[in-house]
């Protein structure tokens, strides 16, 4: 229709070289009364490169965390001028492999894989593949070199020694249920160890468990609350568990932070603006979004992954949700 070749209609497609002006507006014209659009399987299959970034998120509808991990990811790859495909595992294993499994059946060029239910050997099963992969929020072995991970038990530390230093004693800890969840393991450690660096013994009775979000952390406190053990403040698994527990907590009567202070993970938007604003420990995700981007881009293209940081530190942020025993 345009009367050129094929190779002219590829140049103009494309932009991968100069064509003659009235060449290229023919070119444009019959792309426009044919609505052509060029197919991109097609293009993946000769370039073998299909321009799209796979990424594998926990949940697409749990809150502000991915919301802002997709954020720094796309930042990146937008400036690479590539695509993203999203999935969502609900960290199931089986929902998460069957994700994995469609990403690389749409030939994606690399992934980033925020998995928690999969095991390590098929994490690295997969790294050992020959489409780039990058791990964030995880370490798995033998991986190391493609993992952007967070230091959640220095984070914890971090919350509970803020407590520690305003003279609480009895600090509460309400956390996630699932035992087998890595970060709930980490975090667990950060606070039984900020406490025995103290001289503090831990008590079961103290601790509260359940789903690891605003219902949970309602859940969670009540249960506190029913055994009747008296503390002064209250740490959180992350900042939704602290939002559902400040509820219970004033539903109750209880003055925050005058009766209990609270401290909570992640410093996620909101975590500004509720009242009192709450004293947080800020987990840089959008960072490590940005970063995985980077490692995995640097991967495709065979570039040195040298420099790179890799792990991440969360930074306490305080505000007003927080008080000095007298």
């Amino acid at each position: 229709m345009a009367n050129v070749s094929i190779s002219t209609v590829s140049r103009v497609i494309n932009s991968t070289a100069q064509v003659a002006p009235e060449k290229k507006v023919a070119v444009l014209a019959a792309m426009k009364e044919l609505n052509f659009r060029p197919n991109s399987f097609a293009q993946a299959l000769v370039s073998k490169r299909s321009n799209c970034v796979g990424v594998l998120v926990g949940d697409l509808c749990g809150g502000p965390f991915f919301a802002q991990m997709m954020r720094g990811i796309e930042t990146v790859v937008d400036r690479a001028d590539k695509f993203t495909i999203v999935m969502s595992g609900n960290h199931d294993e089986v929902r998460e492999r069957h994700a994995i499994q469609a990403l690389l059946q749409r030939q994606c060029d690399a992934l980033i894989l925020h998995s928690k239910a999969l095991p390590d050997e098929e994490l690295s099963e997969l790294a050992a593949g020959s489409t780039p992969v990058v791990f964030i929020n995880r370490q798995v072995p033998g991986a190391e070199d493609r993992c952007v991970w967070l230091d959640n038990q220095a984070g914890i530390t971090t919350a509970c020694q803020h407590l520690l230093d305003a003279g609480h004693h009895q600090i509460a800890f309400v956390t996630s249920d699932d035992e087998e969840f890595v970060d709930g393991q980490q975090r667990m450690a950060g606070y039984t160890h900020a406490l025995a660096r103290a001289g503090i013994e831990v008590n079961p009775a103290l601790i509260g468990r359940a789903f690891a979000d605003e219902n949970g952390g309602y859940v969670a406190m009540t249960a506190l609350l029913a055994r009747g053990v008296p503390f002064s403040a209250v740490l959180g698994f992350n900042d939704a568990m602290v939002a559902g527990a400040i509820s219970c907590l004033l539903e109750r009567g209880y003055k925050i932070p005058q009766q209990v202070s609270v401290v909570g993970f992640d410093d996620i938007p909101y975590a500004r603006y509720i009242y009192p604003k709450l004293t947080t420990v800020r987990y840089p995700i959008e960072a490590m979004g940005g970063r995985a981007a980077e490692l995995a881009l640097r991967l495709l293209d065979h570039k040195p992954a040298e420099g790179l940081t890799l792990k991440f530190e969360a930074e306490l942020v305080a505000r007003e949700s927080v008080t000095e025993m007298a």
